[in-house]
């Protein structure tokens, strides 16, 4: 089990393309098939949050979010929730969003990105460019992993007491003659009023193409890219990356 899957992490899985500009209404048109299959008999089980001239934003009620540009297409999960009235007293909040590991969320939300790519990337010309999976995270400091805590207090360690913070580092972590992956590492503890401050915690994982890859290789490298990145996920939580006695790399 993952320490992703213990801290309820949230997953996210973006895919970029060379660009391709088309009308919102288009972009809506062609991913009717995913729309359609939300569809109630009263009320549909999504919401178009956002329609710009060239992007649109869609939420489905259990909790997945839908970003559509000229370049990228991403999917994430987020707890969604609402308000119940009830018979002579105070409404109550229902859990709309179902709770399930990180792991196992990570290949939903996967697969809802191969899905749409499917359906709007059509072009032969259109070219993979890039495939990030992310893991955010909010913990309090001692529920942190520790690989990771140790990591703050190396960043923290030039003062005696650090109350709020926001760290982030973006480094290369493997590279073959197809493709070179990076990391973009994101820590940050809010100044509050709050007697408890969560950290939030962001690492997106990202693969750059150097060899063009279309559309029908999507779904492979999207699963091959979901396993570097766990396995980079636990590297940064049980390794030695921040210890000054040790090699601080990772190889």
């Amino acid at each position: 089990m993952s320490w992703c899957d213990k801290l309820a992490s949230r997953p996210i899985v973006g895919l970029s393309f060379n660009k391709h500009f088309r009308p919102s209404s288009e972009l809506l048109s062609a991913v009717a098939p995913l729309l359609d299959e939300l569809a109630g008999r009263l009320s549909d089980k999504f919401t178009l949050a956002k329609q710009d001239p060239f992007s649109v934003e869609f939420i489905t009620e259990s909790g997945f979010k839908y970003n559509i540009d000229p370049a990228r297409i991403s999917v994430e999960f987020q707890h969604r929730l609402k308000l119940v009235n009830t018979s002579g007293g105070m409404p109550k909040t229902q859990m709309l969003s179902k709770a399930e590991p990180y792991t196992h969320m990570l290949i939903e939300v996967g697969k809802r990105a191969v899905a749409a790519a499917e359906l709007l990337v059509t072009q032969p010309n259109r070219v993979l460019e890039r495939i990030g999976v992310v893991s955010v995270t909010l913990v309090n400091d001692d529920d942190a992993p520790p690989g990771i805590r140790r990591g703050i207090d190396y960043l923290s360690r030039p003062w005696s007491a650090v109350e709020s913070y926001h760290f982030q580092t973006t480094a290369g972590v493997a590279r073959t003659d197809e493709w070179e992956d990076r990391c973009i590492h994101t820590l940050v503890k809010p100044e509050t009023d709050d007697d408890e401050k969560l950290v939030t915690m962001q690492f997106d994982y990202q693969r750059k193409l150097t060899s063009k890859k279309g559309i029908s290789s999507v779904k492979s490298s999207v699963s091959a890219v979901q396993e570097a990145a766990l396995k980079y996920f636990e590297d940064l939580a049980q390794g030695d990356m921040f210890d000054a006695n040790g090699d601080s790399a990772i190889e």
